[in-house]
């Protein structure tokens, strides 16, 4: 009870430190039950020797530069575990305290006493024991540059929360302090140890110590240009296959982007979750409290977005009389029971996920001009084939997209239009595939909810729209084709309206 009441105390003072738990989980809906684990998982260790965020800052933030290799692994690999759990370190670290130099103090002193160091290790490892209090599945362990001294020191004096069968060293900083206590001799856990060196000369001054502990694994060395969320990115694609360096070969240069509505062939999405191991003031027992994390925020605090241009002097004083500076129109491509959401390709982004076309009104250019204008741009069409690739719906009227803030009246019409080539030939479902690469990707009614599900106002326009094609194709002014219409799903699946009651005659003579 007194230990509980210092950690209460510390809390409320603000200086009551542990380190971070985010989970990332590939399924069809948030997990709702914290008390089972799939039979692998994956637990990666982050201890930055400086870090991308203050301790006080979100989760999500201070890990911001390894989530998206995070997801991307979870969403393109069959052989990464379907739960990605990372354990923040950062929190612990003091002010102007040095990861290395405590990490080196711990592990000297464990190897001395075998006990844990009280700064990171000790905590660290409390925090798996609880993420893993009686887990039977298999266990693989990442360390991370500085967090690498502390992931072998958990294997050799602390690992009793699971079965460890795999770890992978990612541009390790093991000092002399760390291969004098843990690299000396053959080590107790018997687990298959793959090593990513950050240069040659790193390789070679401690592969041979490594091998000496741990001869079961690969080492490798990192091409100058990989990042650290791209070697991660490999290491979680090559579990359970042998080809770590064909994997490592295919890591190009460029940084990973995080997108927040992608899914699967499944139709799973990646799930965000921050863990946190409190006492229960009821049953004084330590409890497991799981609070789901949104995915566009995650996104955000990936790549938080660019600080807006600076305004004309003119238009800055019409934006603070509450003038509507710039008018918008957007563009829904049909093509039988799909339609088209479009993808930011620029670096940095314009927006993150997947939209519905749009694009501002031109002076002197019709808002029909201008959805056709937004459908080309994002569908990659050449000026010359407009009248060719996409036709006009005049049966089915534009509806209101709000884009604006709340209580701002910004908003786009958006205009439906249709494919006038029909779908490649095969199964339709082939065109459902999500190209990254690609600026748009075509949806059915249900995948097009789920991509969406964060944008309220983008559903509302896509529902106002789908009666609209649901009422232009039961008076037959557009044709249910090639897999039916957009939005069947949704208005097929309710039930029919009752039919209204026959009118009353009115009473008195009829003329």
């Amino acid at each position: 009870m007194r230990k509980a009441r210092e950690v209460a105390s510390a809390k409320a003072a603000g200086v009551y430190a542990t380190a971070g738990c985010l989970s990332a989980t590939l399924s069809h809906a948030h997990p709702k039950r914290t008390s089972s684990l799939p039979e692998h998982i994956a637990i990666v260790l982050w201890l930055p020797e400086s870090p991308r965020a203050s301790a006080d800052s979100s989760i999500a933030v201070r890990l911001g530069s390894i989530l998206p290799a995070i997801q991307r692994a979870l969403l393109s690999s069959e052989s990464a575990p379907p739960a990605i759990f990372v354990i923040d370190c950062s929190p612990l670290m003091p002010s102007s305290g040095s990861a290395r130099a405590i990490m080196d103090k711990e592990i000297s002193d464990s190897g001395a006493d075998r006990h844990l160091g009280k700064q990171i290790s000790k905590p660290v490892s409390r925090v798996l024991d609880r993420l893993c209090s009686g887990y039977r599945g298999s266990i693989t362990l990442f360390g991370i540059q500085e967090s690498a001294p502390l992931a072998l020191c958990l294997l050799e004096h602390g690992a009793k929360w699971g079965t460890v069968t795999r770890a992978a060293l990612l541009k390790p900083h093991l000092s002399s302090a760390a291969v004098n206590a843990l690299l000396v001799k053959p080590a107790q856990a018997k687990v298959t140890l793959d090593v990513l060196y950050e240069s040659e000369r790193d390789c070679q001054r401690r592969d041979g110590a490594v091998r000496h502990s741990y001869p079961d694994g690969t080492s490798h060395v990192l091409d100058s240009h990989v990042t650290v969320g791209r070697a991660l990115h490999a290491a979680l694609l090559s579990l359970g296959t042998a080809d770590l360096r064909g994997t490592l070969l295919e890591a190009g240069g460029a940084s990973l982007q995080l997108d927040p509505d992608e899914i699967d062939l499944s139709g799973r999405a990646v799930w965000w979750s921050e863990w946190s191991f409190e006492l229960n003031t009821r049953t004084k027992q330590p409890q497991t409290v799981v609070s789901s994390l949104n995915a566009r925020e995650v996104a955000r605090a990936v790549s938080p977005p660019e600080a807006a241009p600076p305004q004309p002097l003119a238009a800055a004083a019409g934006a603070a009389k509450g003038v509507d500076q710039q008018k918008w129109v957007g563009a829904l491509v049909l093509r039988g029971n799909r339609c088209v959401l479009a993808r930011s390709l620029d670096s940095p982004r314009a927006w993150l996920g997947m939209r519905i076309p749009r694009a501002a009104l031109r002076p002197s250019e019709s808002e029909a001009d201008a959805a056709l204008r937004a459908a080309m741009d994002s569908c990659d069409i050449d000026e010359s084939y407009k009248d060719t690739e996409l036709e006009r719906l005049p049966a089915i009227p534009p509806a209101a997209l709000h884009i604006g803030e709340t209580g701002e009246a910004s908003f786009a019409l958006i205009h439906p239009l249709y494919a006038a080539r029909p779908p490649p030939p095969g199964a339709l479902e082939d065109a459902d595939l999500t190209d990254d690469e690609d600026s748009y990707d075509w949806y059915t009614w249900p995948r097009a909810v789920h991509v969406l599900r964060h944008d309220a106002a983008s559903l509302a326009a896509l529902r106002t729209l789908a009666c609209g094609v649901a009422a232009a194709v039961g008076a037959g002014a557009v044709a249910s084709k090639w897999g039916g219409y957009f939005g069947q799903e949704w208005l097929l699946a309710r039930p029919p309206p009752a039919p209204a009651p026959p009118p009353i005659a009115a009473d008195g003579p009829s003329f």
